[in-house]
């Protein structure tokens, strides 16, 4: 009862702070630190990180999973069920068994070395995919659904399959680096309204042509033990 009280009690503290969380802060881990830009939408989700940024406008369905992630960039798309960060040597390959039961005694650890995952601004990660640690996706990239990934993702790919491969760019090389060039995530909303989104060759221009300046996005700290307001201006 007092969990729910005090989970209802930051969700609308983060709501009026222009964050939706729908995850229970008593079902975090006590390691766990979300550091969450304004705009920020994260359904029922499963955190097994110890300290992830996530940027400006990215939402999270319910269903996923992020274990060593330390990093979303802003305007990220993460469909249900995508597991971020997922263990390359969960289980000892070379050992007699992979079982727990070999590593259960003091003197016999197994210790696996694991490297944070990182997303880059505007990815689109598709239903049920999953992407290994170590990985880093780039800006613009998409994930098909129910893909594995498990190397790296240039800029503005698209991949898919098990494991995932690149099937086409999203654009030509000029304009990906004319995109990249732009970092139109660092522009407001507003001006990212006012601007020809869904015609990329103009946008360029228009926003090379604008005085739009630069997104400022108030910062949360989200904690099993609570959420707390952060002075910094920008993740990113």
């Amino acid at each position: 009862m007092l969990a729910a009280l005090r989970d209802r009690y930051f969700r609308r503290w983060l709501r009026r702070r222009g964050v939706k969380f729908a995850t229970s802060l008593a079902g975090l881990p006590s390691r766990t630190r979300i550091l969450v830009e304004e705009g920020v939408a994260i359904s029922n989700v499963q955190f097994g990180c110890r300290e992830i940024r996530i940027g400006a406008q990215s939402y999270l369905r319910s269903g996923c999973e992020l274990h060593n992630v330390s990093e979303i960039g802003r305007f990220c798309s993460i469909g249900n069920g995508v597991v971020l960060g997922q263990d390359k040597a969960g289980h000892p390959l070379d050992w007699v068994t992979t079982h727990p039961i070999a590593h259960e005694v003091e003197s016999r650890r197994y210790d696996a070395r694991v490297r944070a995952t990182t997303l880059g601004h505007d990815v689109w990660i598709g239903r049920e995919a999953m992407v290994f640690e170590g990985v880093s996706i780039g800006i613009g990239a998409v994930v098909a659904a129910r893909s594995v990934v498990t190397r790296d993702v240039p800029p503005y790919a698209i991949v898919a399959g098990v494991p995932a491969r690149v099937v086409r760019f999203r654009f030509p090389e000029p304009l990906r680096e004319q995109l990249l060039d732009s970092r139109w995530w660092t522009a407001p909303p507003a001006a990212l309204h006012s601007l020809p989104l869904d015609q990329p060759e103009r946008f360029c221009a228009a926003l090379a042509a604008s005085n739009g300046g630069t997104a400022t996005y108030s910062i949360v700290d989200i904690a099993s033990t609570g959420c707390r307001s952060l002075d910094e201006e920008s993740l990113f």
